[in-house]
């Protein structure tokens, strides 16, 4: 493990005589931006990135097993749909783990993780202890199984790893939630034997904070609804600021400036390249410069009525992009097509959904063989569009982060609408 969770006692504000303790890079989900979430894939691309701790989803199966899981539903991250046909509204509670152990939790990310696995706690947990991380586990199953909490108590004894009778456990795991109430059931359960973080949305009012500043260690609110003077307000209850999600870099950077103790994201390896000192992306050609509201001047009747991205070539050359593609932030992806070219010191705008001209011909329209339907359609001034298909419906809706990606699935740059909010 690269850097322990800071106690109390450990813990020095700015300022102070003591060196303050660095700032934990925490695996959003395993690191999400590069292998599919809540897998052991993820886990394992975390370890190689960097990252100090893996956050997870915990929720329970029909039979009562935990295993690791975000959304309410499995159709976005599996192939459920396919499998179980006639399961709606395909509910992860719904399912035993011999059903979820059926699924593909891989595909949708990448062709390169087909076959991956839901995993359960207790193999998650085997990873981590493997690749000397440790855990941030997000209790979302709390609130909606009523056997959730001595089920997930009962594997943290029993996995191998001391999760909860290490003389070092408060340094190798964090038990957070939205859901306070079930948070603090937790904590009775396994008497306090590590430290607590409550996820929010924004700060709350001093009193509140006050109120959970007694019990909780990390306070952990979504970094874009950061207000002036927060971070010192979560510190005077007597808590550590935590942040999700700020996967641009300069967000860590500002972040890690104002005294955040620890950073949620996405992308670990240019998070832990920051805080390092190093650049976040060594050697770039091509950035993602922006992320715009559609449709872009001149696009017309494109199907297209939502956001794209704006990509700069920082070199005299033309860059050939066949490959490469946008990932936005929960997973929505443009592929681009081979034989797509932005211009030397261009910029290539990359949309969603099919162009104008759809019934073109795509390679005579510059998207090469194997466009899938797919245009670039130049325009004045060193900016070319290109519509990418199949849709990438709702991409960026959520205005989260985008990321480009070369074809070996690298990571290249990372764009936010406010970095440094």
């Amino acid at each position: 493990m690269r850097t322990p969770v800071p106690s109390h006692d450990d813990h020095s504000d700015a300022g102070s005589e003591h060196e303050t303790p660095p700032v934990l890079v925490v695996a959003h989900r395993g690191a999400s931006g590069v292998a599919p979430e809540n897998t052991v894939a993820a886990i394992r691309a975390a370890a190689r990135e960097g990252a100090d701790f893996v956050e997870v989803d915990v929720v329970l199966t029909r039979d009562g097993v935990p295993v690791l899981f975000h959304d309410n539903t499995l159709v976005r991250t599996t192939d459920v749909t396919t499998v179980f046909p006639d399961r709606a509204p395909w509910q992860p509670g719904d399912f035993t783990l011999a059903e979820l152990r059926q699924l593909d939790a891989g595909s949708w990310f990448a062709d390169s993780f087909a076959g991956e696995r839901i995993p359960t706690l207790a193999e998650a947990l085997t990873a981590l202890d493997e690749y000397g991380m440790g855990l941030w586990a997000e209790l979302k199953g709390a609130n909606r199984h009523p056997d959730f909490v001595p089920a997930v108590t009962e594997v943290l004894r029993t996995t191998p790893g001391g999760w909860l009778t290490a003389p070092d456990r408060h340094r190798r795991f964090v038990a957070t939630s939205f859901y306070f109430d079930p948070l603090a059931k937790f904590a009775a359960e396994i008497d306090h034997a590590v430290p607590l973080g409550g996820i929010v949305e924004s700060v709350p009012d001093d009193d509140t904070l006050r109120q959970v500043g007694g019990w909780m260690d990390f306070f952990i609110p979504n970094f874009r609804r950061l207000r002036p003077g927060d971070l010192v307000r979560i510190r005077a209850a007597g808590m550590r600021p935590a942040f999700w999600c700020p996967n641009h870099p300069a967000a860590v950077a500002s972040l890690a400036a104002q005294g955040a103790t620890a950073v949620i994201q996405n992308y670990p390896g240019p998070a832990r390249a920051v805080l390092d000192g190093r650049p976040a992306f060594p050697a770039q050609t091509v950035v993602v410069e922006r992320v715009e509201d559609g449709p872009a001047d001149g696009a017309g009747d494109t199907a297209d009525s939502g956001r794209y991205a704006v990509l700069r070539n920082l070199t005299g050359e033309p860059v050939d992009l066949g490959g490469w593609f946008v990932r936005d932030d929960p997973g929505v992806r443009l592929p681009i097509a081979p034989g797509v070219t932005i211009p030397a010191r261009g910029i290539l705008e990359v949309h969603a959904g099919p162009g104008p001209d759809s019934g073109r011909d795509s390679e005579s329209d510059g998207g090469g063989d194997g466009a899938r339907g797919g245009q670039q359609d130049g325009r004045p001034g060193g900016t070319a569009r290109y519509f990418a298909e199949p849709s990438g419906a709702g991409f960026a809706r959520g205005r989260n982060s985008v990321a480009l990606h070369r074809p070996d699935g690298v990571v290249v740059d990372v764009a936010a609408d406010d970095p440094t909010a």
